[in-house]
């Protein structure tokens, strides 16, 4: 009688077993820290001495919308993509059916789909921060253009800025359906 190892795919990609699931999101949760800690390091870089150093446009005069980009992306990232996920989904995936003695969660495959949704939320946020920039009109100047017009509402996502008067283009609807998608997927 041989012990069944299922291969590298099977295993991450369509596990039903609860310890696999939960590393998986602890390696995203990871991976969404790193991500939402850099662009909280660019904030920090920007606010160690006064004035504006980084955050400029390609003319050089600074760009608040970028800011308000860089504040949006990190607040929605550590709340919805790394906390969240990473102590819920995580943790949850690997103790609770442990400290109840259950061999298994009750939906072992739709706990896998609850975490195959959060990345294209975590890669629909991420475009988010790209909607509008110039690089698809084909007049990009500098590595601040490409994030420059993305979603800057703050992580509360609160009107006027969310409104279409504050952001006329899809980057609201992206990040809303993206924390929509990440919300299906830690209910599920």
């Amino acid at each position: 009688m041989s012990d069944h190892k299922p291969g590298f795919f099977t295993r991450w990609f369509c596990s039903t077993n609860h310890k696999d699931i939960g590393t998986l999101y602890i390696i995203f949760s990871i991976i969404a820290g790193i991500i939402g800690g850099g662009f909280s390091v660019m904030m920090r870089l920007e606010l160690q001495e006064p004035g504006v150093q980084f955050i400029l446009d390609a003319a050089g005069n600074p760009n608040g919308q970028l800011w308000n980009t860089l504040i949006t992306a990190h607040g929605l990232i550590m709340v919805f993509f790394v906390v969240m996920p990473g102590l819920i989904g995580g943790f949850g995936n690997w103790f609770v059916p442990l400290m109840i003695g259950a061999p298994d969660m009750a939906f072992p495959r739709l706990n896998n789909i609850s975490f195959w949704l959060l990345v294209p939320a975590f890669l629909l946020l991420l475009g988010s921060a790209l909607v509008g920039a110039p690089m698809f009109h084909g007049s990009l100047q500098g590595i601040w253009d490409v994030f420059g017009h993305g979603v800057g509402t703050g992580w509360t996502v609160y009107p006027p800025l969310s409104s279409a008067l504050g952001h006329p283009d899809l980057g609201v609807d992206m990040a809303i359906f993206s924390l929509h998608l990440a919300g299906a997927s830690s209910i599920l």
